[in-house]
């Protein structure tokens, strides 16, 4: 009797390394509130995610986004990397893929002013 096939459709790899949270910050357009941007990046969810892992690897392992007042919204990367300065990498690298898509689909950031902040978790 022949063995069954592997399942292709497996979750990846749990990702390893130190664990950081990378909260990018952005300002929204004047006259735009963080619910439009917001609705852009859920309508992107898995783009950003398969973007991500792509250009992070096993590295990437959530994102998730909110609103931070009236004009303001941030963004939470959840990544695994070696070192504090590979972190630093992998969180630029994370903010520029979330920044082309969200200027590829029109969203109204104002990006004259961004915040990106790394954290051990």
């Amino acid at each position: 009797m022949a063995s069954s096939p592997a399942v292709p459709n497996q979750s990846p790899a749990e990702p390893s390394g130190p664990k950081y949270s990378v909260r990018l910050a952005l300002s929204c357009q004047p006259g735009h509130a963080p619910g439009q941007v917001l609705h852009t990046v859920q309508e992107l969810r898995s783009r950003i995610d398969d973007r991500l892992r792509h250009e992070l690897g096993v590295g990437y392992d959530r994102h998730q986004a909110g609103s931070a007042g009236t004009d303001k919204l941030t963004v939470t990367f959840a990544l695994r990397a070696p070192t504090p300065a590979d972190a630093m990498r992998a969180a630029g690298a994370a903010a520029g893929v979330l920044v082309a898509l969200l200027t590829d689909h029109s969203a109204a950031v104002d990006l004259s002013g961004v915040a990106l902040v790394i954290r051990a978790a």
